[in-house]
């Protein structure tokens, strides 16, 4: 097989399916047959244009799994056939003085930044040293490692801890991974405040408290509030919704800029803090939190789209026609293809 399909952003809320040479791999770089590609909300925001974080031309996919297929030069400690997910954050070298790898102010993401090919494809080249083996766990569960470390992270960065009460506002794909990870930290009370009421039904069946927003009102001062949508409104509930000197973690970008409740901040000696992506060694805990069954996510997943039919899951997602916390793509492969 010498082409390789790939799904190419033609602007906003416009694909188009174009055939590339299968990509060789460089020196300390591995080539993934995909298997399963999730569609992230911040691929959604880009497909419609709100965001401005995807560019016409480029391929997105960010969270993926799939087989090893091809080994560059220098690389010998990972075997062809090897069930495997990615890292898609690459950072420098150590250059620009960074000292947690997320925090790289030249940081670049796989399907995001526009010169590095994405996972919507039927093949893909990253390096070897972003590779992770997926060990027992399954290959759609492998493609979902990603959203479930950004939710591990978040909950990380606002030091959830046991006993503790906890909000999240919104109940997409980053918000019930968000949940799932507090109560991994031992989080006591869960509440995911969500409008639609499929997914508040999720959270629901997930162990978690659903509740329409309006109802926050009525509800206690929480401990620790996070914003997984990233509005003005959802800030100023997520913001509104924690005690005085209690903690509010902002991970959604829905938008780039938001307005809060700045007297509720300063008066109330709130603290607000951001979350971006994760660290390298959360994302191998994810893996292995979610292979030795303590973060669960099979229940998020919604649906399994055929390559071609994945515009049409894009725009049903964008026009609230559908509502699954995660839909993904499967290629169809069933492992590696020789050259």
């Amino acid at each position: 097989m010498t082409d390789i399909r790939t799904l190419v952003f033609d602007g906003p809320r416009r694909f188009r399916i174009e055939d590339r040479p299968l990509p060789q791999p460089l020196p300390g770089e591995v080539r993934i047959r995909i298997a399963f590609v999730g569609i992230c909300g911040s691929d959604l925001h880009g497909y419609t244009g709100e965001s401005g974080r995807r560019t016409a031309g480029m391929v997105m996919g960010h969270e993926a799994s799939g087989w090893i297929e091809a080994l560059g030069p220098g690389v010998s400690d990972i075997a062809v056939g090897t069930p495997v997910t990615f890292n898609p954050a690459l950072a420098c070298d150590g250059g620009c003085g960074h000292r947690i790898e997320n925090q790289c102010s030249e940081l670049r993401v796989i399907g995001v930044a526009p010169e590095l090919q994405g996972a919507f494809a039927d093949a893909i080249t990253v390096p070897a040293n972003r590779v992770v083996p997926l060990g027992p766990l399954g290959l759609e569960s492998g493609a979902g490692v990603e959203p479930m470390a950004v939710g591990l992270q978040a909950t990380r960065r606002a030091n959830v801890e046991a006993g503790q009460s906890v909000l999240v506002v919104g109940g997409g794909m980053i918000g019930q991974c968000v949940a799932r990870a507090a109560k991994l930290a031992g989080a006591d009370a869960i509440t995911i405040s969500e409008p639609n009421a499929e997914r508040r039904e999720q959270a629901i069946a997930s162990g978690f408290h659903g509740l329409e927003p309006d109802q926050l009102a009525d509800c206690d001062p929480f401990d620790i509030s996070f914003d997984a949508v990233g509005s003005t409104i959802a800030a100023a509930a997520a913001i509104k919704g924690v005690a005085k000197g209690s903690t509010i973690c902002f991970v959604g970008l829905g938008r780039s800029e938001i307005s809060i409740p700045l007297s509720e901040v300063v008066a109330a000696e709130r603290h607000i803090v951001g979350t971006f992506a994760y660290t390298d060694a959360v994302f191998h805990e994810t893996v292995d939190h979610m292979a030795a069954g303590r973060l669960e996510i099979d229940s998020l997943i919604g649906s399994l789209e055929p390559f071609d039919d994945v515009a049409t899951a894009f725009e049903a997602l964008a026009t609230n026609e559908r509502a699954d916390a995660k839909v993904m793509m499967t290629t169809g492969s069933t492992g590696p293809v020789s050259d």
